[in-house]
């Protein structure tokens, strides 16, 4: 298992780009097309993946939590 969280921060790296596509679409720099049009989709998706990135963290932090463990008779 790889020491590296890219989960999360796959997910924090979605939360920016739906971060600026929302500011993007709300200065009207960009149109975006189909459903992320949309009033508040880009703002929906960039929550959302907050959230995942929080939960991909779970384990991790778990992870952690476990090594630095020690037994309680020592």
């Amino acid at each position: 298992m790889s020491s590296l969280p890219w989960m999360p921060l796959l997910m924090l790296l979605a939360a920016f780009a739906c971060g600026l596509a929302a500011g993007l679409s709300a200065l009207g720099l960009w149109q975006a097309p189909g459903w992320l049009g949309a009033d508040g989709a880009a703002l929906a998706l960039a929550v959302s993946a907050v959230a995942l990135a929080g939960s991909a963290a779970i384990p991790l932090a778990i992870r952690r939590l476990v090594a630095r463990d020690t037994p309680a008779d020592q």
